[in-house]
């Protein structure tokens, strides 16, 4: 296991802001960031939002726009030029970020503020480090390879009930459902930095490969044996935010422990359709680099 305080991690993550400064026309991607801060791009989302207090979504359109105020001042560019260099997909784009951000057009920005000079950016992170309302018990324990079978979801993850639905219909109708069946989620995505529309996530059952003449077989997907961080929350499902934030944003820049490149995922300890919401158990589950 790797060493890591909060204080590293800050590093890592100021070498993302000034990547991001350095290259704000090139590839500004979840995978090209995360490969600089050398971190898992299924965890990177939330690592950077909680501690730089942003999402990385954020930075890139703030420097963005900050780079093109820079432009509009100092130099005669066209600004259709100015928005296509910062990776603008249309001039209109442009100017709708723009006028939001600084409260004028650029075309009026420029008139106003041409006379003016820009200091230059230097990255930083905040200082003040974010206060949690909850704190949480973590375990570490090593975690036993899973054999799992599920269908993929794309959207809003308060929707993925209608996945389990049918993938428990799937289940029950070809004998894989039993009292030792467990029921798990994948989750791809930061729900707080990508577009709901947009998130990834995976239903899933503990059972053996299945196929089908019909093509309704779920997908086969294994989780892997290795160490991992674990905690237990008790609650609706929608507050299940509130752990992740703390996971992520406070335990483990502090914990010494890396994640691995594999999703987080939820086990769902009781049944949603007999248990009340305040009383529902869901242990979530970060895998960790092994020493």
């Amino acid at each position: 296991m790797k060493a890591s305080t909060r204080e590293d991690y800050r590093r890592r993550l100021v070498k993302v802001v000034d990547y991001i400064h350095d290259n704000l026309q090139g590839d500004l991607g979840v995978n090209t960031l995360a490969d600089i801060a050398a971190m898992s791009p299924y965890h990177f989302h939330r690592i950077y939002r909680e501690m730089v207090l942003e999402t990385v979504n954020s930075t890139v359109r703030r420097l963005r726009l900050q780079r093109a105020a820079a432009d509009l001042i100092r130099t005669k560019l066209p600004i259709a030029l100015i928005a296509q260099n910062l990776s603008y997909r249309s001039t209109e784009a442009f100017s709708r970020a723009f006028t939001q951000q600084f409260g004028n057009s650029p075309a009026e920005y420029r008139l106003e503020k041409q006379s003016l000079s820009l200091e230059p950016f230097v990255a930083t992170l905040p200082t003040e480090q974010k206060r949690y309302d909850n704190m949480y018990t973590v375990d570490i324990i090593d975690q036993e390879p899973l054999e799992l079978i599920g269908y993929h979801h794309q959207g809003d993850y308060m929707e993925i009930g209608s996945v389990f639905e049918k993938l428990f219909i799937y289940g029950q109708s070809h004998g894989l459902i039993s009292p030792q069946t467990r029921s798990i989620g994948l989750y791809y995505d930061d729900p707080k930095s990508v577009e709901t529309n947009a998130l990834r996530s995976m239903a899933c059952i503990t059972a053996p490969p299945t196929a089908s003449e019909n093509n309704e077989a779920p997908e086969t997907i294994k989780i892997p044996a290795g160490r991992c961080a674990t905690l237990l929350f008790k609650g609706p499902y929608p507050e299940l935010e509130k752990p992740y934030d703390w996971l992520f944003g406070q335990w483990l820049p502090e914990s010494g422990y890396e994640a691995a490149n594999f999703p987080p995922f939820e086990e769902y300890l009781n049944d949603p359709r007999e248990t009340p919401p305040n009383e529902l158990l869901t242990r979530i589950h970060c895998l960790l680099v092994s020493k």
